[in-house]
């Protein structure tokens, strides 16, 4: 296999922001094993820079205090023409649709090279709990997609919308869906973590795209990090457990709502996380047997919390693009307890529960999980499962993207 030179651009804070700054971790990591050249291209501010290839610090727009994804890459001309005459590429790969995205173009076009891009966050999913969301909406119909257009000087057709049957969160939602395919149009292939998103995304282009879906495998940390744990609970109860954000768009009221109805004896329900939410959560949660660990930053920690718990849940709906603490699971050999049917990556029938979205479903869905022995058949299943979220998997697929884009690319 012939060396890629990549030139990988993200405008969140690296690599401490969560999904996305994991997903480009875990893709350093793999295509440098692989013997790839991987440039990082992110922010100059709270960096960790890794061992692993190369970093370019670059300037960006941000102020303090404000969430880590407002922050947006300097992609003004100068410097795209001074990474560009720097360092020679095979392929620019961003990751983020912000200033990385429209600097990336310009290093494309400038390059003569292709330019891949990877939706990770389903934005259209945020509208039905966070109504401020449809100013991001409009941030990308009137500045992201004109700015990128602009970038990546290519001929450009208008995008449908959705139909309303699928894509059920409203006109702002259905705009989202149309933005990313007008996105996807001005770059030369695209990669999504789950099959429902270049559904809809294929379905909103004028014209056919090169779209590929990379779900992100489970990190090798994290991996190591799970393998190294014994489980040293030993009550008899049951620990079902939630990691991530205390976030509206998590949906963690309803969650909590559904532990309540269904009244497990001899359960416990752990939050591994922090958020705005907090607050409300926890006088919500009076009461009943929950905890709040809070914020975690050690990934062994995280693994410690997986390895002692008896099933994950989700109750988010029509937001999570892929949920990589899933993948988490599965590595720890969890069952999952889920509300969303878009949602396949790292679940199948065998090793988790789907339940409808409401409070009196997954109140079900809790009751049906306190049975040790359906828990134990569902773990078993989950090693089925592993071998496909590997993280190698997911350096394979991308540089068979990395190929296909630049073979056609050279073949003009």
């Amino acid at each position: 296999m012939n060396r890629i030179r990549v030139a990988m651009i993200v405008d969140d804070f690296f690599p401490s922001s969560g999904g996305i700054g994991r997903s480009v971790q875990t893709q350093l990591e793999e295509l440098t094993a692989l013997g790839h050249e991987v440039t990082l291209i992110v922010p100059d501010r709270f960096l960790e820079k890794p061992r692993l290839g190369r970093t370019i610090e670059t300037p960006t727009y941000y102020l303090n205090g404000l969430p880590a994804h407002l922050s947006i890459l300097h992609h003004g001309d100068r410097r795209a023409r001074r990474l560009a005459s720097d360092t020679k590429f095979d392929v620019v790969h961003t990751h983020t649709e912000r200033g990385a995205l429209i600097l990336g173009a310009k290093i494309a076009k400038l390059q003569g090279i292709p330019h891949l891009h990877s939706f990770h966050a389903n934005i259209a999913g945020t509208h039905q709990t966070v109504h401020a969301a449809v100013f991001g909406t409009l941030l990308y119909q009137g500045l992201i997609i004109p700015s990128l257009r602009r970038a990546a000087g290519r001929p450009h057709k208008s995008p449908r919308l959705p139909s309303m049957r699928e894509e059920t969160g409203g006109l702002a939602a259905r705009l989202d869906w149309a933005g990313f395919a007008a996105i996807a149009a001005q770059v030369d292939g695209y990669t999504v973590p789950s099959p429902f998103m270049r559904d809809l995304i294929d379905t909103c282009a004028p014209e056919p795209l090169h779209g590929y879906v990379v779900p992100t495998g489970v990190n090798r940390t994290m991996l190591g990090a799970i393998r190294e744990q014994r489980r040293d609970r030993i009550d008899g109860g049951t620990r079902f457990i939630s990691v991530g954000r205390l976030a509206k768009e998590k949906r963690l009221d309803v969650m909590l709502r559904a532990f309540r109805r269904a009244g497990v004896p001899d359960a416990e329900l752990v939050f591994v996380g922090d958020g705005d939410q907090r607050t409300k959560l926890k006088a919500m949660a009076v009461g009943l047997p929950v905890d709040f660990r809070g914020h975690v930053p050690s990934v062994h920690r995280i693994a410690y919390e997986l390895v002692n718990a008896d099933a994950l849940v989700l109750a988010s709906y029509r937001f999570d693009s892929q949920a990589l603490v899933i993948t988490e699971a599965v590595a720890a050999g969890l069952p999952v307890l889920y509300c969303d049917d878009r949602l396949t990556v790292g679940l199948s029938p065998e090793s988790a529960l789907l339940t409808g979205p409401d409070v009196k479903s997954m109140a079900e869905g809790f009751r049906a999980l306190a049975d040790r022995e359906r828990r134990e058949k569902m773990s078993r299943a989950t090693a089925g499962l592993l071998p496909g979220l590997m993280p190698e998997r997911t350096a394979d697929a991308t540089v068979q993207a990395y190929q296909e884009l630049i073979e056609r690319k050279m073949r003009g």
